[in-house]
């Protein structure tokens, strides 16, 4: 039985793929990559 993630993963692949404009494609990854990026300069500021 797939997992939460993996569900959301899935409709995240199916609505990506129903974007025709370039564009907006490519805001969204943008998008994505900026918060990936956010996301790992917090975890380096964390005390381990």
């Amino acid at each position: 039985m797939p997992n939460v993630d993996d569900l959301q993963m899935l409709r995240l692949i199916k609505a990506f793929q129903k974007i025709s404009d370039q564009d907006v494609r490519r805001l969204i990854i943008l998008y994505a990559e900026e918060q990936l990026e956010k996301l790992q300069a917090i975890a380096k500021q964390k005390p381990q």
